[in-house]
């Protein structure tokens, strides 16, 4: 079950064009793409702040803001922030950067752990877990307070790009049932566990069945995790999704089984980018050849599950980008954004999410 969003909150993505970012599974470029579509994002209000025809006059504000909701290891924020300040060099905008021109971004984390691994295990054993509520919570409190300062940048309402962490089903942060600091008086994957504290499995925090179905235990060394999916957390938030696919061997099922957990969570998937692996293997063509055969009321597939049409169904040629190859490591990939095709293709996916951002605005 999905923790409670307020109002406010929920009605962000009808006031400013808000994109909660999704990967089909770990490393598939996530943070690669979300990177180049705040890039996109302020190449287009610089343009439009500085335009001739612009009513209002240039001001240094943030037209885009990136959210981290959830943080393990390293930081995707810097990746971010050092990505998106390389000058745009597309032939639709000058080769000044974006804060040449009088517009910037903001980029924030809103909670962070040290351990490079699932957001579940990293919390529990830096002994920092967050409930989804806390999480949900915080993420509204700062969507609500972009809303609140709903100023435009020249003729551009700021946007919001909110990257969650891994893949569709990947772990939320993890919470326990009783009070940590009582419960775990050693190491959390030390020998001074117990075998029960071992083999505890992580259960749903919202599921009120789990003690019941699973028994009873009132020994203090015991302790009771919970945690949620990260399509689960953001749920009831009501934005919109961008779809990471992948693009390797095996991409295809991958980027599908994700497709199809926030399909039947409600979510309105408006497009997918694939990173191309450079191996030849087809998938954004396979993924538009499937997407095309979709009709309303049904999956794509031909099944008899009911389901809401998703926006990318519409034009899969343009709602489903093929993004080329990233050059091996550790080469920078400097001139991998700036590249003419990176950078119009990005430009091309953002004027289309625009559009459909409009055309429900004025529904």
């Amino acid at each position: 079950m999905a923790a409670a969003v307020p109002a406010a909150a929920a009605a962000a993505s009808k006031i400013l064009r808000t994109h909660l970012v999704f990967g089909a599974n770990t490393d598939v470029g996530k943070t690669v793409v979300t990177a180049g579509l705040v890039r996109s994002r302020l190449a287009a209000a610089a343009a439009t702040a500085n335009s001739p025809s612009s009513s209002s006059p240039q001001k240094h504000r943030d037209a885009v803001h990136y959210i981290k909701p959830l943080q393990c290891g390293g930081s995707d924020e810097a990746w971010v922030r050092r990505h998106v300040e390389l000058p745009v060099l597309s032939s639709s905008s000058s080769s000044l950067s974006s804060f040449q021109k009088g517009v910037s971004y903001s980029a924030r984390t809103l909670y962070r752990w040290e351990m490079a691994a699932s957001p579940h295990l990293a919390s529990r054993v830096e002994r920092m877990p967050v409930s989804d509520d806390e999480v949900i919570a915080t993420l509204s409190t700062a969507l609500s307070s972009l809303v609140e300062d709903n100023a435009n940048v020249g003729d551009v309402k700021p946007s919001i790009l909110v990257e969650t962490a891994g893949g569709v089903l990947s772990p939320s942060s993890a919470v326990a049932e009783e009070h940590l600091a009582s419960t775990f008086k050693g190491s959390l994957l030390g020998s001074s566990l117990s075998r029960q504290q071992q083999n505890i499995l992580p259960r749903h925090s919202r599921d009120s069945s789990s003690t019941a179905s699973h028994g009873s235990n009132t020994d203090d060394d015991s302790l009771s995790w919970g945690w949620s999916t990260q399509a689960d957390l953001y749920q009831n938030l009501g934005i919109p999704a961008i779809l990471v696919g992948d693009g390797r061997l095996g991409g295809i099922s991958c980027t599908l089984s994700a497709l199809e957990s926030l399909q039947i969570r409600g979510y309105d998937v408006q497009g997918i980018v694939v990173v191309d692996d450079g191996g030849g293997y087809g998938n954004v063509a396979a993924l538009r050849e499937y997407a095309s055969r979709s009709t309303a009321g049904a999956g794509a597939g031909g099944g008899s599950g009911e389901r809401q049409r998703n926006s990318f169904e519409n034009d899969p040629n343009e709602s489903i980008l093929s993004l080329p190859p990233l050059p091996p490591e550790p080469e920078p990939l400097d001139g991998w954004y700036q590249s003419h095709e990176v950078e119009e293709k990005l430009e091309a996916f953002e004027t289309r999410l625009e559009m459909l951002w409009r055309e429900e605005e004025e529904y």
